[in-house]
């Protein structure tokens, strides 16, 4: 800064006081130093020009027009296409538009042509953003995070999505399905699923001989429509033999099965016979129910809450959990094709980390939050517990530590795993009854991960569960997971479980799955 100790103003900087005749002059003229080197500013009666100002930059040259600098942010200067107002700070930094709260704030887009082609404005009346374009409110975000659009929503070319949202109700795969007869060819056999695979006591059926069962299963009514067939035999049947299999007096939760040959004799053998209840009900093709005393009885379209309804049994550790298909061995079975075939995009297309996977589950937590457990992410096992799988990738709240410790039971939690090591984060959210939880996680081109829970993101540890028992919260809202090993089969996975002698249930509206194309 100049001083004028001295010195006189035209010595020190012409122009700076004008004369009166200059006063009457609204033109601008540049003051210039005392050795009439021009200056950046320039002034008159009525105005005064600065080719840049800088607050706070501390005597060094500003960035753009005017440039506010709290800290500086390191070596970064202000892009030219975006320098008449930079904001700087080493921390966040930012803009506030204060309005009425009846009121709107802009920010306004204009050109040569139109002083308002284009604006982003907050409607405070109703707490709505809007997006104009053209002039044309082309787009509105409400205060309950509906997005309406104008036009056409036009999704990137370049990944590969799945969506599942239960249009069809998932069941156990047969071989979770298969029961063996006691004692006799005529002792009754007890199932709870569509598909049951019976295998029976050995029976010598002579010729013109029959013998029958009672089945007993709860998926049964007395209009249904049950099917039985044989698929195997433990013996070999003359090409002149006949094994025939019906069913008859259908009832409520119970029908006969009966099992005879033809004018031939058939020696003493065990069979397997299928059984399919209501097969004109189609299973979801994608996904099955595993769990320990699982019910398909209780895998149900949610009613009020849209999507799929799981309810466990009463024990305490019953569970209900959903994840793709891992082989149709309904057909594989003990034929040449292995059990983890071509069965569904959901298992034989790899998410892998470093394909940028992005997994979304969207949930309603039980209506009772007390003595119960629900998980949803990308696991490799159908299981809860945090100590099993060597990688995996997903959300967990347990009002107890049964599935594994947990530093706040109340909280939900976030689990990742890197061979075998375990990284637990309390996201710090308290979990509340039958509220809906859109819960996401995404990796990045790196393999690491950033979650999100409701739109909101929360930071993920890198601290080891081996150092801080139960986890930890990470203060640092976008920081991400360290790096995921690539080619980890990891699969969506949704579960509740009982941790007490209480039956729960809760809803899974829809699961979202995407990768980028290519490898």
């Amino acid at each position: 800064m100049s001083s004028l100790e001295g010195k006189t103003i035209a010595r020190t900087y012409q122009r700076l006081i004008q004369t009166d005749s200059e006063i009457t002059d609204g033109s601008l003229k540049q003051v210039s130093t005392g050795k009439g080197v021009s200056t950046s500013m320039s002034l008159s009666t009525n105005k005064a020009e600065f080719q840049k100002v800088g607050i706070g930059t501390g005597g060094t040259t500003p960035d753009g027009l005017l440039h506010i600098l709290s800290v500086s942010a390191g070596s970064v200067t202000a892009s030219a296409f975006a320098n008449q107002l930079v904001l700087e700070n080493s921390g966040d930094a930012g803009l506030s538009i204060l309005s009425g709260a009846s009121n709107y704030g802009h920010i306004y887009f204009g050109d040569a042509d139109d002083n308002d082609a284009g604006r982003i404005s907050y409607n405070h009346s109703e707490d709505a953003l809007n997006f104009v374009t053209a002039g044309i409110t082309a787009m509105t975000l409400s205060s309950r995070g509906d997005l309406t659009i104008g036009g056409t929503l036009n999704q990137s070319q370049d990944r590969y999505t799945l969506l599942e949202t239960f249009l069809d109700l998932p069941y156990k795969d047969v071989l979770a399905c298969e029961v063996s007869q006691d004692t006799s060819a005529t002792t009754a056999v007890s199932s709870s699923t569509r598909m049951t695979r019976i295998t029976t006591q050995a029976v010598d059926l002579a010729a013109s001989d029959s013998v029958e069962f009672t089945f007993t299963n709860n998926r049964i009514q007395d209009n249904s429509h049950v099917l039985a067939y044989l698929i195997n035999s433990s013996g070999t049947i003359a090409d002149n033999a006949m094994i025939n299999v019906m069913v008859h007096d259908v009832d409520d939760a119970s029908c006969k099965i009966r099992i005879a040959t033809n004018a031939v004799d058939v020696a003493s053998q065990t069979y397997e016979i299928e059984v399919l209840v209501d097969p004109h009900l189609k299973s979801n093709s994608h996904w099955e129910l595993k769990g320990t005393n699982a019910d398909e009885g209780k895998s149900v379209w949610g009613g009020t809450q849209p999507g799929l309804k799981l309810t466990t049994e009463s024990a305490d550790a019953d569970q209900m959990i959903i994840l793709p298909k891992l082989g149709n061995t309904g057909i594989y079975y003990g034929g040449p094709h292995p059990a983890g075939g071509d069965v569904s995009a959901w298992r034989s297309t790899r998410f892998f980390a470093q394909y940028e996977t992005e997994c979304e589950i969207a949930i309603t937590s039980p209506l009772a939050i007390t003595t119960v457990a629900f998980f949803a992410g990308m696991k490799m096992t159908a299981t809860g517990a945090y100590q099993t799988d060597n990688e995996q990738a997903y959300f967990l709240f347990a009002t107890d530590d049964d599935l594994g410790a947990l530093t706040t039971n109340a909280n939900l939690h976030f689990v990742y795993s890197i061979s075998n090591t375990d990284y637990v984060t309390n996201l710090g959210i308290t979990v509340a009854a039958d509220t809906v939880y859109r819960l996401r996680l995404a990796f990045d081109e790196n393999n690491k991960m950033s979650v999100f829970v409701n739109g909101v993101q929360y930071g993920l540890t890198h601290t080891p569960t081996g150092t801080t028992a139960g986890g930890v919260t990470e203060s640092n809202s976008t920081q991400k997971s360290l790096a995921m090993r690539d080619s980890q089969d990891i699969v969506p996975v949704i579960g509740i479980q009982n941790l007490a002698d209480s039956s729960r249930n809760f809803a899974c509206h829809y699961v979202k799955l995407s990768r980028k194309l290519g490898i």
